[in-house]
C-alpha cells in the first residue's frame, strides 16, 4: 500500500497508550472514549504497515518497532515543546538579541545606564552596543548591521532606514566649579568674550552653531583646546581649562564635576532613532526603543531644570 501520513489525532492515540498501557487510559488522559481510542490505534498500525502492540492481560504490550517509533514521536514533542517556549520568550522578551550603535554623546554617558535599567528586567537577552559617530550608525543602520541606531538626525534622505525622532538635545555652558560665569541666570555670547574655550571639532554640528552665533555676535573666545567627545570636553572644563557648550545630557551626566548655566539663544541638536527600512522591529527592539526614548526625554528635561535652577537636586 502507499504510505499514507499519520494524523496529528493519530499520532496523540499511539503516545497515550505508549505511557499509559491501555486504550482506557489513554481515553481517559484524551478525554475520548475507550471505542475511539481503538479505532485510531487501529488506523494508526495500519498506516504503519507493522504490528506496533501486542495485548497481554488486559495491557498492550508495545513491540520494539513501537519503541522506536515512539522514540521519533518524542523528539516531534520535544520540538513542539520547544517552539512553545520560543514563542514564550519572544513574548516575554527573552529571546533574540539587540544590536546598539550610538554616538558618543549618548553611548559614553546615560546609555549604559539606560541598557542597564532595560537588562534587568530582560536578564537573558543579549545586547551589544558599539561607539561609533552618527554617521557610521546611520550607515551600519542602512547596511541591516545593527537593530538600531542613535545618532544626529541627518538631512539626507536614506531609503534604506527608517526614522524615529528621540530628543532635541539643549545646549548649555559648563565652567568649572566656582567660576564667575556661575553667578549668571543665563548665559549670553558676551559674557564668553575673551575666555579660554573648549571647543568640539570644526565638523561637528554643535560647534558649528556656536561659532554661527559668536560671529555674529562678534564675539571672540580663546580656542585653545579641542576635543571630538563631549565627556573630554567637560572633563578638561572640570579641571580648570576652560569653560565650553555643550549638550544638557552630556552635561547632565557629569553635572557633579561643574556649573552648568542655560545658554541663549537656544541651540538645539535633535537626535533620532535608526533602523533598517522594509523590516517590522521585533518586540524586543520596539520595547527597547520605547524605554530608551522615554529615559532620554526624562533626562533632558531634568538636566534643562538643572541648569535653570543649579541648587535642585538632580
Amino acid at each position: 500500500m502507499d504510505d499514507e501520513a499519520f494524523k496529528p489525532r493519530e499520532i496523540e492515540v499511539f503516545a497515550a497508550v505508549m505511557m499509559h498501557g491501555t486504550a482506557t487510559r489513554a481515553a481517559e488522559a484524551l478525554e475520548l472514549t475507550q471505542p475511539a481510542v481503538s479505532k485510531t490505534l487501529a488506523r494508526f498500525q495500519e498506516k504503519a504497515g507493522f504490528e506496533v502492540f501486542k495485548k497481554h492481560r488486559q495491557r498492550l504490550v508495545p513491540t520494539q518497532e513501537a519503541h522506536m517509533l515512539y522514540a521519533e514521536v518524542q523528539r516531534v514533542y520535544e520540538s513542539a515543546r520547544q517552539i512553545s517556549r520560543t514563542a514564550r520568550d519572544i513574548r516575554n522578551l527573552q529571546n533574540g538579541r539587540l544590536s546598539i550603535c550610538s554616538l558618543p554623546a549618548i553611548g559614553l554617558t546615560v546609555l549604559p545606564g539606560i541598557v542597564a535599567e532595560f537588562s534587568e528586567a530582560h536578564p537573558d537577552l543579549p545586547v551589544t552596543i558599539d561607539i561609533r559617530s552618527s554617521a557610521t550608525a546611520i550607515e551600519w543602520a542602512g547596511r541591516r548591521q545593527i537593530d538600531l541606531g542613535i545618532a544626529v538626525t541627518s538631512m539626507i534622505e536614506n531609503p534604506s532606514i527608517t526614522r524615529r525622532t528621540l530628543a532635541a538635545t539643549k545646549a548649555v555652558c559648563v565652567m568649572p566649579k566656582g567660576h564667575a560665569l556661575g553667578r549668571l541666570d543665563v548665559v549670553r555670547p558676551e559674557d564668553i568674550e575673551g575666555l579660554r574655550f573648549i571647543s568640539f571639532g570644526t565638523t561637528d554640528p554643535l560647534r558649528q552653531q556656536i561659532d554661527r552665533v559668536c560671529e555674529e555676535a562678534g564675539v571672540r573666545r580663546e580656542l585653545h583646546i579641542e576635543c571630538a567627545l563631549a565627556a573630554a570636553v567637560i572633563d578638561f572644563v572640570a579641571k580648570g581649562a576652560g569653560i565650553s557648550i555643550v549638550d544638557d545630557i552630556s552635561a547632565w551626566n557629569l553635572r557633579h564635576a561643574v556649573d552648568i548655566r542655560p545658554f541663549t539663544p537656544e541651540l538645539q541638536i535633535e537626535l533620532s532613532l535608526y533602523r533598517p527600512w522594509g523590516t517590522l522591529q521585533t518586540a524586543v527592539g520596539t520595547a527597547f526603543s520605547d524605554h530608551l526614548i522615554r529615559r532620554i526625554r526624562e533626562i533632558s528635561r531634568q538636566a534643562s531644570a538643572l541648569a535653570r535652577n543649579p541648587g535642585a537636586s538632580a
